[in-house]
């Protein structure tokens, strides 16, 4: 593979791993405002303690 190829083929992967974590926030925000423990949600979605918290004070300025 050439490497315009291979420069192409990271930058596919990079976008999906962005999309797969917009999509676990958008999750983690559901549960979050339905009241999901943290512990659970970090397990559901693999997002960290710290991520989860700055989404719920996020939720809590709304």
């Amino acid at each position: 593979m050439t490497q315009l190829g291979q420069l192409y083929e990271k930058e596919k992967i990079e976008y999906a791993n962005q999309k797969v974590r917009e999509n676990a926030k958008e999750i983690a925000r559901s549960l979050l405002e339905d009241g999901t423990e943290i512990v659970k949600i970090m397990k559901a979605t693999g997002l960290t303690e710290e991520e989860l918290l700055n989404l719920q004070n996020e939720l809590l300025t709304i």
